[in-house]
């Protein structure tokens, strides 16, 4: 590592990945570019996961392993590791993902070369659970723009899938964000916020690996909802607005950053053709919490009563 810590810290986030996790390890370990951290974040699995880390940890110091001792959800167990990162960037790896060889070395290239990018993300490759490419995909997201307002209306859009957030990031820059909260979709957010700090630049060859499998998060918990009770599972029914919540955070993400007044404005603007493309998912809120509900009154209204215990004799 260069002087008393790395170029580039690697936070690992994994929960009972015993059958991924190896070749995650393995595909940093293989990394062209040498000067990283890797946090290893186990969020209390209960398969063989904390045993093949430990061996990692042990043999490379470079690897550091951290068990929370009860599940405390999806994304803070990612943004445990973004806190306990030392390196001048930032990225997260999911424990059943991999990356090419050249991954860092040529992301921490453009980082270097450009003061003006936060983020860089290759192309991308789907793998299924054997490791098999089933697709190659060339997304482009459109957040190169001089203009702030314009790569948040990029960002905010529901149409482009969120793997841009396992590129490379300013460390800086990350931390002036709100990072990940507890809410569905709080990785678009994050992708929107730091547009507002600076651009995207991607790097064209295919060095992002994404597994996609059945275990998957967003295919165990496809709606918000459901998603939502996962990253709280102390608060398993919680009575939950999804894309209400994104919209106040989007507001938040505004207010945060270090913009011009114009600038400010140009982005809270974004936010009224937004809100007018999304209307239907708005009111979709208010009709399943108002279902839920009353769901929850009949379940109480219809529920059988047990009758009050009797002596058996009469007056």
């Amino acid at each position: 590592m260069s002087g008393d810590k790395p170029r580039v810290s690697i936070a690992l986030p994994v929960f009972n990945g015993e059958k991924y996790i190896a070749q995650a390890v393995e595909s940093i370990l293989a990394q062209t570019f040498q000067d990283f951290e890797v946090i290893i974040c186990d969020n209390a699995s209960t398969d063989r996961t904390e045993e093949i880390c430990r061996g990692y940890a042990s043999r490379d110091l470079r690897l550091r392993y951290r068990r929370n001792e009860v599940n405390r959800g999806i994304h803070r167990n990612f943004t445990g590791g973004a806190k306990l990162s030392r390196g001048e960037y930032f990225m997260w790896l999911a424990h059943d993902d991999k990356l090419a060889p050249e991954f860092l070395e040529r992301c921490v290239a453009v980082l270097d070369r450009e003061p003006s990018a936060v983020l860089v993300y290759p192309k991308a490759i789907d793998l299924d659970d054997q490791g098999n490419a089933v697709a190659y995909k060339e997304q482009s997201l459109k957040a190169s723009s001089p203009r702030a307002n314009e790569r948040f209306r990029e960002l905010i859009r529901m149409e482009h899938n969120c793997e841009a957030l396992f590129g490379l990031m300013r460390q800086n820059v990350l931390r002036r964000t709100g990072v990940l909260g507890n809410y569905a979709d709080a990785d678009r957010v994050l992708l929107a916020e730091l547009s507002l700090y600076g651009c995207y630049f991607k790097v064209p060859e295919f060095l992002f690996l994404h597994r996609e499998h059945p275990q998957r998060a967003t295919n165990m918990y496809p709606t918000r909802f459901e998603r939502t009770s996962s990253l709280t599972p102390e608060k398993p029914r919680q009575i939950v607005f999804p894309h209400f919540r994104q919209l106040e955070e989007y507001l938040q993400c505004i207010h945060r950053a270090p913009l011009s007044w114009t600038d400010r404005i140009r982005c809270y603007r974004e936010m009224i053709p937004w809100t007018g493309k999304y209307w239907k998912r708005l009111v979709g809120d208010v009709k399943v919490v108002v279902k839920h509900i009353l769901r929850r009154i009949m379940r109480a209204f219809i529920s059988p009563r047990v009758p009050a215990a009797t002596s058996g004799h009469g007056a």
